[in-house]
């Protein structure tokens, strides 16, 4: 493990601290909102639950960067288990992007109101899926081309 990567590996630690107690937060909100709104109290725990397993593809994803932290450490960043990490990871966020959408339906179908607050947060977090989605599809297309330049010249020496 190289210095550089020890720093990321930390603060990817401090994001998955932070997803935890995120979903802590979030529980005891839905308390408070069932409490506040007894006549939707009946959806706290399936929004609850619908919220945490949005953080599935999230962990999976710091998991991939993981994964491509030690693949960088090996000295194998141009290598075909990069451009593999880098599409389970494109994958993931769209998984993560697409379930905010169907999240957002659900919440408006089942509630019958949103306030406007939630639905800017919501297009902020859609709006840093996309973008995230888009830069690791041009990583991986950057690593991809980089890998047959990498093996065009070995095969040319």
């Amino acid at each position: 493990m190289t210095r550089e990567t020890r720093l990321l590996r930390f603060l990817l630690m401090l994001l998955l601290l932070a997803i935890m107690l995120s979903c802590g937060l979030l529980y005891g909100l839905s308390l408070e909102e069932a409490q506040a709104s007894p006549e939707l109290a009946h959806l706290r725990l399936p929004i609850y639950v619908a919220a945490v397993v949005a953080f599935v593809p999230v962990v999976a994803s710091i998991t991939s960067v993981f994964a491509f932290l030690e693949t960088v450490d090996d000295g194998a960043a141009f290598s075909t288990r990069t451009i593999e990490i880098l599409r389970r990871l494109r994958l993931l966020i769209g998984v993560f992007a697409g379930y905010l959408v169907l999240g957002l339906a659900g919440f408006m179908a089942a509630t019958g109101r949103v306030h406007p607050t939630l639905i800017f947060l919501w297009c902020v977090v859609e709006v840093a899926a996309l973008f995230l989605f888009a830069m690791v599809a041009l990583l991986e297309r950057i690593f991809v081309v980089a890998l047959d330049m990498s093996e065009d010249s070995e095969l040319t020496v």
